[in-house]
């Protein structure tokens, strides 16, 4: 019997990992455009100083979330997590070239909700 070896990588997190977490909010007729988008964003952040990797995540409605509480059944919810080096790295990325990332994507798909925070493992 053989295994086979997984088509991505298997990401690990360790203690002190510097996660940036992006959470979305598409209208679902436009979420498989979205996400077929959000592949080659995250391949080019690659090319970007202290980006690692990257995970895209598909969530169930955050129920909780007063932000988020009139959109009704109509959404898409979207989380990426992306590794980065340090909180070097993450703070040129914000001041260099998140704006116009949040620029281009918002002309693009202007119904965007986001929210974004950093994350650090403790263990």
């Amino acid at each position: 019997m053989s295994v086979e070896s997984p088509a991505a990588p298997i990401h690990t997190y360790s203690t002190g990992t510097l996660v940036y977490e992006v959470n979305l909010s598409v209208p679902r007729e436009k979420a498989e455009e979205y996400i077929e988008w959000l592949r080659g964003f995250t391949k080019a952040l690659q090319r970007i100083p202290g980006f690692l990797s990257s995970m895209v995540f598909r969530q169930p409605k955050p129920y909780g979330l007063h932000w988020l509480s009139e959109e009704g059944n109509n959404k898409t919810y979207i989380t990426v997590h992306y590794v980065i080096e340090s909180q070097e790295a993450l703070k040129s990325y914000l001041e260099n070239d998140q704006p116009k990332v949040a620029a281009a994507e918002q002309e693009r798909f202007e119904f965007l909700v986001t929210s974004r925070r950093t994350l650090s493992v403790v263990f």
